[in-house]
Parts: C-alpha cells; sequence; structure tokens
C-alpha cells in the first residue's frame, strides 16, 4: 500500500511521516469496511526508502497500532515511484 487519496486516487507524496499517516488511514478505512481493524493485523512487512528512518517509522506506527503488535518486518529499499514508505499488511476479519 502506498500513500494516495482516497477520494481522488492521487498518488501523495511527502516526507516518510505524512506517507505514513495517509496509509495507516487508508488502512483504517479499509479494515473498517471490510468488518475488521487495525487491532486485527496480523503482519505487517515494511519498506522504507532509508534505514536512517527506522525511528520515525516507528513513531508513526506506535501511533495506529498500539496493542498487541503483529509480526513485523521492515526493509530499506528503493520503492516506487519515489515514495518514503510501503506497507504490506495481512489482517484478519
Amino acid at each position: 500500500m502506498i500513500p494516495v487519496d482516497p477520494h481522488t486516487g492521487e498518488r501523495l507524496h511527502g516526507t516518510l511521516t505524512s506517507e505514513a499517516h495517509v496509509i495507516f488511514g487508508n488502512l483504517k478505512l479499509l479494515l473498517e469496511a471490510a468488518g475488521s481493524s487495525l487491532d486485527r493485523l496480523v503482519q505487517v512487512h515494511a519498506l522504507i526508502y532509508d534505514s536512517i528512518e527506522y525511528d520515525v517509522l516507528n513513531r508513526v506506527y506506535r501511533q495506529y497500532v498500539a496493542n498487541g503488535p503483529p509480526a513485523r518486518t521492515v526493509w530499506s529499499a528503493q520503492i516506487e515511484a519515489g515514495f518514503k514508505v510501503q506497507l504490506d499488511v495481512i489482517a484478519a476479519a
């Protein structure tokens, strides 16, 4: 999942912090529409553009996934179209 405006489909480039907030906000909406929630995350794979941003991602992550965090991996990699962060998640229904 990359940061996209849920109403227009526009790709939203920004800082790692702003991109992560957009992704988690969209993820929350999608999960709730499917009858699930962020509390039901089972696994999270995160890609960040630079490992120096690991602590930045953690600060945002803890705002959305505070209770019983799921299994998670974080990799530093070049991300599609120059984004700063990308998430791939699995959630229980």
